[in-house]
């Protein structure tokens, strides 16, 4: 069996020191010194931007130098992605193409000549056709999407071509993607075959995709799980590039808008981004009112020939996906995070000197924010929402090693 492996690692912009040196110590170096250790092991790499820059500034460049000498000595490919983790498909083109930039600009400081990818990672694999269209016009030749994003069931030994893009679609089998990351033990290594004939067909390729993080930090079985499982002789890992250039039958489609953590009720309701934009969720709709405003005021400002730095650094990491998925209550909810959020657009806006009109109403909506987080957290109503989301899951959650239920 071939298996392409492709794994996401990501810290949110300005994390917390103590939480990367956890996570560096529980997976990002084991991970690492695993693959330096087995040669025979390839797999696709998604770094964001976000994080190479924290790791760059901490003491924990040496994991960066190690991705460098993988890639260098081709066991690892890097993708594309966006620089600050933002959900692309909900942001104005510019935006979109800003942060891929953004995030190719650092990594390619980082990892020099072995930084050019191929194939593309979008945060949370959210898409739609306009980020399909942006990305063919920036020469990436692939993108990988969660298998809910196909119109119909997936053939993993099949290519896709995307209808009106020029790209190809390579689709994650979320089932075993998830089993992988939350709910396999070293028990299931001998079953591991049947497993995956169970969720994968007849076919002799599996396509995974997973937080990185997952594996130690998050889930510290499922690293020892991991890595027994790409040693086993009857399976030959691969790139994700490796995989597509094997494929000889070919296909077009056009993928449904949707993120690897959406759900088939959601696409039925046409909310494919829920975590991020549910219009059933007040917070979502005021993060993203004043999210708006701000946005007008950036771009107003750099039309009239306003440079400063500082500023549009904000704006960039401000358009994180962690604003609203600590928002959305499925299962995720963290108020103080959510109440920082929307301190760094008023700081933002106030930096821009807008009328103070505009100015009045920024701080209004953060203030909304603020008072509506703060309200559902004392009384209840967040962690009862979070509750009955988990009681209707089929698998547990993990995070830093503890399980959300």
């Amino acid at each position: 069996m071939r298996w392409a492996n492709l794994l996401h690692v990501y810290q949110p912009p300005g994390w917390s020191p103590a939480v990367i040196t956890r996570v560096v110590k529980e997976s990002y170096r084991p991970l690492f010194s695993f693959l330096r250790a087995h040669p025979g092991i390839r797999l696709t790499l998604n770094i964001s931007g976000s994080l190479t820059e924290q790791l760059a500034r901490s003491r924990h460049r040496s994991v960066l130098l190690g991705i460098r000498e993988l890639v260098a000595r081709q066991h690892i490919e890097l993708t594309g992605s966006a620089m600050y983790h933002a959900i692309l498909p909900l942001l104005p083109k510019r935006e979109i193409i800003r942060q891929i930039r953004l995030n190719d600009r650092t990594n390619r400081r980082w990892f020099g000549a072995a930084y050019r990818p191929s194939g593309f990672f979008p945060p949370e694999m959210a898409y739609n056709q306009k980020l399909g269209r942006v990305l063919h016009t920036l020469g990436y030749r692939w993108i990988v999407l969660d298998s809910i994003s196909h119109p119909n069931f997936v053939n993993y030994e099949r290519a896709y071509h995307i209808r009106g893009t020029g790209l190809s679609a390579v689709f994650r089998n979320r089932y075993l993607s998830d089993y992988l990351a939350f709910s396999a033990h070293t028990t299931d290594i001998p079953q591991f075959p049947s497993i995956v004939r169970r969720w994968n067909g007849q076919t002799n390729v599996l396509i995974t995709a997973l937080d990185g993080e997952n594996l130690g930090h998050h889930r510290p079985a499922a690293k020892d799980v991991w890595q027994r499982l790409v040693q086993r002789r009857d399976i030959e890992t691969v790139t994700l590039s490796e995989l597509l250039a094997s494929l000889h039958d070919h296909t077009t489609i056009v993928p449904r808008p949707a993120s690897w953590s959406s759900t088939g009720r959601e696409l039925r309701r046409g909310v494919p981004f829920g975590l991020w934009r549910n219009p059933e969720n007040d917070l979502h709709r005021l993060q993203w009112q004043l999210l708006a405003i701000v946005q007008r005021l950036v771009n107003q400002r750099e039309q009239s020939g306003w440079k400063s730095s500082a500023t549009r650094r904000a704006f960039d990491q401000a358009l994180s996906s962690d604003w609203f998925w600590w928002a959305s209550r499925e299962p995720w909810w963290d108020v103080d995070i959510v109440v920082r959020a929307a301190q760094k657009f008023v700081a933002v806006a106030t930096s821009l000197h807008p009328s103070a009109k505009i100015l009045k109403r920024v701080q209004a909506l953060a203030e909304k924010i603020e008072k509506t987080g703060r309200a559902w957290h004392q009384s209840g109503v967040a962690q009862r929402h979070a509750r009955l989301f988990l009681e209707q899951q089929h698998s547990p959650r993990y995070l830093g090693g503890e399980r959300v239920d």
